[in-house]
Formats: structure tokens, sequence, C-alpha cells
């Protein structure tokens, strides 16, 4: 339930989102039990720790990371596997358990774990609200007013905010009843379509996998079919992909590290074309160049990285953030049967009568039509702030105390996360992490990421707190 301002009027740090950035920093925090800092946990769905993404009920929905990278601590790699050991699934051998890919319900539960084994006398307060504005006072610190009324006062202040679902970017979706259109992280909503009906799902990332996982599970006797503008998907990790490595390996390094984007590019492919070449999978590179993607992104001029967004961003994604080589199985079967078509294309205009009917333009340039009885936004997160409805970080940007990240993504932030205002300057006492450094980082939304961004964000937080900062 909601505090108000009587029972709980002041608190050394508020964290904004208690989805799994939130609550990572909060255990940072209040971990050390009563000598902490008192700590605000805020978040307006209905369970802390989960977020859009390990919220999902569906046991379908795999982790994109086999279970040995997914601890929420660098300081105890296995601490996932050793959770998975304890419990879901007790009396498998390590091994085996760190080569596989859990259901992401197991990992939302084990996030949830950590929380509730912080100390009983930690103090650390969960509000179930959504904060409607923050704002600078003159004494030092902010005011958090909710959306019930409710305010408090907070010595420092940390965005957690994470995804958002974009809008369907379709002239005529406005015309969509609720009932034929669904969100792709409303995972109940999805379950529920009839197995009969036809489903047009707009986009082909990781939210469109999502959803057709979860309609084969139902055994769904409909038509599926995936439009996006490339027609290309996320591909499968590989069991024996280990980094790659030796004398080529660092050379190709240095070229991926060096350039405009097309030489990049053009690195990478001689640099898994050699791989492949000597028998080993491409997966390699990518697993070698993962920890220097966000240097790479701001090593870049700023025209670069425009012509990163417009050209290559697809084809880093579905290379760089790959599925499980059960789903992609699963998928090829399905798309080889005739269960599920994926297309290539603009969509140009929706209509409504007695069905959906989209029109889009495929990339050979020939007109085509789908008709669908439901259609399902996988369409991924909204990055470009400026098109965000979140009332805190809308009353941010209109206070001049946030500014839009590079390209209009995320919001700007400073290399440590504290937060940039209007000028460019950092906001004393207020941090964020997530994915609203996506802009400034390109890589921030993975747990290896989160939970380093987590802990360098705590970090920050106790060392002004005890200077007297804030």
């Amino acid at each position: 339930m909601s505090v108000s301002h009587s029972v709980f009027p002041q608190v050394d740090v508020a964290i904004v989102g208690g989805g799994a950035s939130g609550a990572l920093v909060a255990t940072h925090l209040a971990g050390v039990g009563a000598d902490g800092p008192r700590v605000a946990l805020i978040e307006a769905g209905d369970r802390l720790a989960l977020g859009a993404a390990y919220s999902t009920p569906r046991p379908e929905h795999l982790l994109n990371v086999v279970a040995s990278g997914m601890s929420a601590f660098d300081a105890r790699p296995d601490d996932f596997v050793d959770f998975l050991r304890a419990g879901p699934w007790a009396g498998e051998a390590p091994d085996a358990i760190r080569g596989r890919f859990a259901p992401r319900m197991l990992y939302g539960r084990y996030l949830q774990t950590i929380l509730d084994g912080l100390p009983a006398d930690a103090p650390l307060k969960r509000m179930h609200g959504e904060v409607d504005t923050v704002s600078p006072v003159a004494d030092g610190g902010f005011r958090l007013t909710l959306t019930s009324g409710d305010a408090f006062h907070a010595r420092t202040v940390v965005l957690a905010i994470g995804n958002a679902s974009a809008r369907l970017p379709i002239p005529g979706a406005d015309a969509l009843s609720s009932a034929q259109l669904r969100e792709a992280w409303d995972y109940p909503r999805v379950a529920a379509i009839d197995p009969d009906a036809d489903v047009c799902i707009v986009g082909a990332g990781l939210s469109m996998v999502d959803a057709v996982l979860t309609l084969r599970a139902n055994a769904h006797r409909g038509r599926i079919v995936a439009l996006s503008r490339n027609g290309l998907m996320p591909l499968p990790h590989v069991a024996a992909a280990a980094p790659a490595s030796g004398a080529y390996a660092e050379a190709a390094l240095e070229a991926v590290l060096a350039g405009g984007v097309r030489t990049r590019m053009r690195a990478l492919r001689a640099w898994a074309a050699h791989e492949q070449a000597a028998g080993r999978p491409w997966q390699g590179v990518m697993a070698a160049v993962r920890p220097y993607v966000q240097a790479m992104w701001a090593s870049l001029p700023v025209s670069e990285q425009r012509r990163f967004l417009r050209h290559a961003a697809r084809q880093w994604d579905i290379h760089r953030h790959r599925i499980a080589p059960e789903v992609a199985s699963m998928l090829e079967v399905l798309r080889a049967g005739g269960g599920f078509a994926l297309l290539a294309g603009r969509a140009k205009a929706l209509r409504v009568d007695d069905r959906v009917r989209i029109d889009y333009l495929g990339r050979d340039g020939a007109p085509g039509r789908i008709e669908a009885d439901v259609v399902i936004n996988a369409t991924g997160m909204e990055k470009r702030i400026v098109r965000t409805a979140n009332p805190v970080l809308r009353s941010l940007l209109a206070q001049g105390l946030a500014r839009p990240g590079p390209h209009d993504i995320g919001i700007d932030t400073r290399h440590d996360g504290a937060v940039r205002d209007r000028e460019g300057c950092p906001v004393p006492g207020m941090w964020a992490l997530g994915v609203l450094r996506v802009g400034s980082l390109w890589e921030s939304v993975a747990m290896p990421e989160l939970r380093g961004q987590a802990h360098q964000v705590a970090t920050a937080v106790r060392r002004q707190l005890a200077d007297g900062r804030a």
C-alpha cells in the first residue's frame, strides 16, 4: 500500500522503480541492516523485483543467457546457479545447470528471494504507488509526490524506471478495440487469445518470440503472422560458443574497436567468417566483443552513431540478443510446418471492419495485406524519452532536471550514472541506471550491465550521504 507523509516523512534514498534494477540498488544499500541508509523502494506494479521481463508467469519464456551468466552480483558468479540448486532444480549437477536457459519466472523468483532475504532490521520501506513529480527543495534533497497525493522528502533519488512499450506505429491503430489489440508484455492477455483467432504480431524481436511461444503452448490453431521492416528475428545461441581468442582475435578486436560503422561491421563479419572456417561458431565473436560494447558505442562520433541506428542496429540486435537454441528450433519447426510466418515489410495503414486489415509495403516494393482477428504489439520498448508517458520523467524534463540522452534515447547521464540537467550539469543527489542510460551506453539492459550499475550507483549514493552533500 502507499505510505503517507505523516507515516514516512523522510528517507535518505528514494528509488523510483522497483523492478530488477531498483531491487538490486535497494539490496546493496539496505543489505547492511540497521546501520544502512533509510531507503524507499517505490513500484507502481503489484510485485517488486520483476519489471516487464521477469513478471511473466509463463514457463515457456526462457532467459536469453545461460544460468552461469545471470548472477545478480559480480562478486558471486554462481549465485543464481546456487539458487536453482537449492530449490527448483535441486539434485541436478552444477555444471549441467550452468549451461541451461532457465525460465524467466524462476529468475524473477530469484530476485524476489534476494530482496526478501535482507536483514529484518534493514531500514527499507516497500511502497506501492506511482511517482508523479520529483522536485528539488530549498534546503536540499527532493520532494516526491505520488499520483495518490502522498508526498515525502528524500535526500537522494535513484531513477530505476524500466521498460515501457512503444506505441503501435501504424496509421489507424487507434481504431483497434481492447479485444483486438494486445501488448506483448501483457502476458495474461496474450495467453487469453482464442486459439482459433488469426493473429498478426507487429515486430520480430524478443517480444515476438515470447508471444509465439505462448500461442504455441496454448495449442493455437489460427494463423500466426509476424510483420517487421527487415523480416529478421533473433538468432540462436549455441552450446559451445566460448569467446574467440588467440592472436587473430586480438587483431580482429582492435579492428572492431576502431573506425566508423562500416569498417567495424566489415571487421566483425571477417572475424566471424574466420571462426566458421576454423570450425568454430560465429557466436564466439559476439562473446569476445561483449565486454567492449559500451566502449565501442562511446568511441563512435555522433554522426556514426546515427549511421549505426539507421543501418546496422537491427543486424546487431539479432546477433547480439540471441535466443535459447531450443526456442530457435521450435520456431523453425513452426515456420516449416506453416504454423508461423515472418513477413518483411513496412505497415502503411490499418483499418477495422469485421476484421483487422493491415496494408504493408514489402521489401521488394510489392504491396501486401494481412487480415487478422487480433494484433499483438511486439515493437519493443520506447527508447525515445520525448515520447514517454511516465509522469516523473515528464516532470523532470519539464523542470530542466533531466534532458534527453544522445539521439533522444533515454536520458543523459554522466559516466557514473549521475543525471545531467538541461544545461548538461550533474544534478546533485540524482542517479539513473538501466534502460534510461541506453542512449549514453547503448548496452544497458542486460544483467551484467544492470548488476554493475546497481553496485556503482549504490556506492555513489553512500559516498554522497557520508559526505553530507545530500
